[in-house]
């Protein structure tokens, strides 16, 4: 129930808007999540940005258990890749633009 003060009913708006926008956020961050998880199914590996895979960790004894399994689809990993990178990219826009995830 909004307050009895008159000044303070027009807050309400803000405060249900900003809830919207979190909302959103949230589902959005859901969105790059589930899709960081397809890649690591089609890849057997966690999804790292480009700044970061300059740095690789020894992935030898890794390397012989991808051989063993069957090697992801070259064409599905990069649609999925391109998928992360542009909703990434729309999450931190909203982030930037001042919007939070409701936890």
């Amino acid at each position: 129930m909004p307050p009895g003060n008159p000044g303070e009913c027009r807050k309400w708006p803000l405060i249900s808007l900003f809830v919207m926008v979190q909302e959103e956020v949230t589902a959005e961050v859901n969105v790059l999540l589930s899709l960081k998880k397809k890649y690591k199914e089609l890849t057997g590996e966690d999804y790292m940005p480009a700044a970061q895979q300059t740095k690789k960790p020894d992935t030898a004894g890794k390397a012989k258990q991808t051989a063993v399994t069957s090697a992801p689809d070259a064409a599905g990993v990069k649609v999925v890749k391109d998928e992360i990178e542009t909703q990434g990219q729309k999450v931190r826009e909203m982030k930037a633009s001042g919007a939070t995830k409701v936890m």
